[in-house]
């Protein structure tokens, strides 16, 4: 029998090697399902470009230190609710719908067309309008409530029922996360351009997430990151200390040898938050704005909150401040801290409220305003 000839099949070899490549053919093509599938019906469940991103990440270094969690892949980055913006860094995407894959019945959160929470908002302000534009973090934003429940929405409807002779509109303009830093940037950039005639200031929650580093500068560089749209600044922080959601882009985590958090935040003072907030009602009251500073509410009964005396003790001395500001530059101060209840469940975490809470944060600050503001 002659021998074959060089690189020739054999007789044997041709069967093993067409199954072969039938095997890794069937292989390619489930994957490529899976990863159709995963994109179309299942929106962000694992797919196989994903975890390879992901593998990819943790292979070069480019995973997050709380417990190895990569950072979010192109298309989560798609689906996220902010944008990078000049001079306050960060805010709602324009005409943008937040959802959640695995919870498809959650509250519709939406931003509209200026990238304010809620419906539209119309530009120029028409004529005999009173707008109030509320302006603060997460809690402003509701963040853990839909659209109809935050509590911008709910005043409005205390405010129209308490003086329907007025045709009174409440702007959401805050946005998660935000410090007083950030929104002395928004009014002075975006907010004045609504030509509201009030301004609602809840601040003083998320400035107290900035005293407790080590490395505290007045300007909160040493909190605040620049975001450029991309996950290139994402890094997760430990123990809790950044919640998620946009704060791993935007926000430093702490120093490893920050020490005694406690003792940093009594040693930076609320010096740049009271500065802050006098800033803004500055600004305010040189384009003809009434301001109404609200004192922070959070829960007591919450586990945390028990456990941290310096957080109760940083927002009462905070709270103090925002009293203090009102008093010197004439704004009305809303002390929702003593008048809100403690006996009903109205939260969901340490500081945010539920649908009943924030409607009872509303129709508190309501009275205040239909007493003392409108006209």
């Amino acid at each position: 029998m002659p021998y074959p000839w060089p690189h020739m099949p054999t007789a044997t070899s041709r069967p093993r090697r067409s199954r072969a490549g039938l095997l890794l053919f069937i292989a390619l093509l489930g994957l490529a399902a899976w990863e159709v599938v995963g994109r179309v019906a299942l929106p962000g469940s694992v797919t196989p470009l994903s975890f390879a991103g992901a593998a990819w990440s943790v292979a070069s270094g480019h995973a997050a230190s709380l417990g190895g969690a990569p950072p979010p892949t192109d298309e989560q980055m798609q689906r996220i609710a902010y944008r990078p913006l000049p001079y306050v860094n960060y805010g709602l995407k324009p005409d943008w719908t937040r959802t959640d894959p695995k919870h498809p019945d959650a509250p519709v959160k939406s931003s509209n067309s200026l990238g304010f929470r809620g419906r539209e908002v119309q530009s120029p302000k028409p004529a005999g309008r009173y707008r109030i534009a509320c302006l603060g973090g997460s809690t402003t934003y509701d963040d853990a409530v839909g659209d109809a429940d935050t509590y911008p929405v709910k005043l409005e409807q205390f405010l129209r029922a308490a003086r329907p002779q007025l045709d009174i509109e409440v702007v959401n303009c805050g946005v998660p996360s935000y410090t007083s830093a950030e929104s002395l940037a928004n009014l002075s950039f975006r907010v004045l351009d609504l030509q509201p005639d009030a301004i609602v200031l809840y601040e003083g929650i998320n400035d107290w997430r900035v005293r407790p580093y080590r490395n505290f500068d007045g300007a909160y560089f040493h909190y605040r990151k620049v975001w450029d749209g991309s996950t290139r600044s994402w890094q997760a922080g430990g123990d809790g200390e950044m919640a998620g959601g946009i704060n791993p882009l935007i926000q430093y985590p702490m120093p490893e040898n920050n020490g005694d958090g406690a003792e940093n935040a009594r040693r930076n003072g609320p010096w740049a938050f009271r500065r802050n907030l006098q800033s803004m009602c500055g600004i305010a009251k040189a384009h003809g704005l009434k301001v109404v500073l609200v004192s922070n509410v959070i829960d007591d009964n919450n586990e945390y909150v028990r456990k941290e005396p310096s957080f109760v003790r940083g927002i009462a001395e905070h709270n103090g401040v925002v009293r203090d500001v009102a008093a010197e530059q004439g704004a009305l101060f809303v002390d929702l801290a003593a008048v809100y209840p403690r006996d009903e469940q109205l939260f969901v975490d340490p500081v945010h409220n539920n649908p009943r809470g924030s409607e009872i944060k509303a129709r508190l600050i309501a009275d205040a305003l239909v007493k003392d503001l409108l006209p």
